[in-house]
């Protein structure tokens, strides 16, 4: 778990962070001033790697003149972020991954329509922990150097009769076998590399929400992969406390394998491959006409990193309805220039655009 910021720190994150800005757009996000308006208590379940930012939003809407609102929080895991929303435990879930279709199951199956989903940040870039966008890596000497989102599809799955958009099958994800991509040859690469097979690396498609995230973003809710997919455990949860020295990590497994295999391809974090001389990053394309986008950390800030991941929070809103008074004012403090220059702050995740924030506030009016 990453360590909870001292008192002292978050004191300062009360200050105007103007060194904080980089090329954050903050100045085009709406500026938060409470009426103190709002009493009573939130109580916010989900992810623990997301304490500190929390912090910063409970103590920043109190200095921005709501100081009637209480918190009451319970950070274990993202695992807990929905359950507590249909059980009458919690006001509102704060996740590092997008929901899962048997979560939102669960709550539908209670209130019978889907929890709301907001935005509220952008996946770190490379600090661990922050559930960073995945990076798709060959080795050093592969000619290869972007990709689009439907050739990695092809690499990556297999056919499909379709795909989850939220608890529901859709077949809009469907594609047949003849889109499989298994040699370079069929990334056009030509000469030694034309006939030689693909080899694909990836952690285990039950145990993290990297896989996940690649099922959601590349195979439209689709869950097969190819079944060559040569699968690492990323977190082996026995090994973390034996005696002795840290056993290595799964993605650090996984970087070490792919260098070692000149027609390897795999999907990390960038944390964990940045450090190995031996790999190499692609660009990639949300479609087939471009542009291609470099995993970088200002495409990351700017989301046009087709792989971003995000910081998301699910509340109880029955269709129709307006948001609960507390509820919305916190999200309103979250989605202004004050709480999105808080996860700036935090030093791992970073903010949103000015122009997501525009949006996602759409869903809480």
């Amino acid at each position: 778990m990453r360590r909870l910021l001292s008192m002292t720190v978050l004191m300062v994150t009360l200050v105007a962070p103007c060194t904080y800005a980089q090329n954050q757009n903050f100045d085009e996000m709406p500026v938060y001033k409470g009426d103190n308006t709002q009493f009573g208590e939130l109580r916010i379940w989900g992810n623990n790697a997301l304490m500190n930012v929390l912090r910063n939003w409970e103590i920043g809407i109190k200095a921005n003149g709501q100081r009637g609102l209480f918190f009451v929080d319970t950070l274990g895991s993202g695992a807990q972020s929905i359950g507590p929303l249909y059980t009458g435990l919690g006001d509102f879930g704060l996740m590092g991954h997008h929901g899962w279709p048997v979560e939102m199951q669960g709550f539908y199956d209670v209130f019978g329509y889907e929890p709301t989903e907001i935005i509220v940040g952008s996946g770190g870039y490379d600090v661990k922990g922050t559930m960073p966008a995945n990076v798709i890596y060959v080795t050093k000497n592969n000619p290869l150097a972007k990709l689009t989102m439907k050739q990695l599809d092809g690499i990556f799955g297999e056919q499909r009769s379709g795909g989850w958009e939220g608890r529901k099958w859709s077949t809009a994800g469907a594609r047949s076998a003849k889109e499989n991509i298994r040699t370079w040859g069929q990334l056009g690469l030509t000469g030694e590399w034309a006939d030689k097979p693909i080899h694909v690396y990836g952690y285990d498609v039950t145990g993290s929400s990297f896989p996940f995230s690649m099922q959601r973003m590349v195979f439209k809710g689709g869950d097969k992969w190819t079944p060559d997919l040569r699968e690492l455990v990323l977190n082996e949860v026995g090994l973390m406390y034996t005696a002795g020295p840290s056993p290595k990590e799964g993605c650090e497994l996984l970087i070490e394998a792919l260098a070692k295999d000149p027609y390897g391809i795999s999907y990390t974090a960038v944390q964990c491959a940045s450090k190995n001389p031996d790999v190499k990053p692609l660009a990639i394309a949300a479609t087939d006409a471009g542009p291609y986008i470099e995993p970088t950390k200002a495409n990351f800030l700017n989301r046009t990193y087709p792989l971003v991941e995000s910081i998301y929070t699910y509340i109880n809103r029955p269709p129709g309805k307006p948001v609960e008074p507390k509820l919305r004012e916190f999200l309103r403090y979250v989605l202004s220039r004050q709480g999105q220059q808080d996860v700036l702050r935090d030093g791992g995740y970073l903010p949103l655009t000015a122009e997501a924030v525009r949006e996602e506030l759409k869903k809480i009016e």
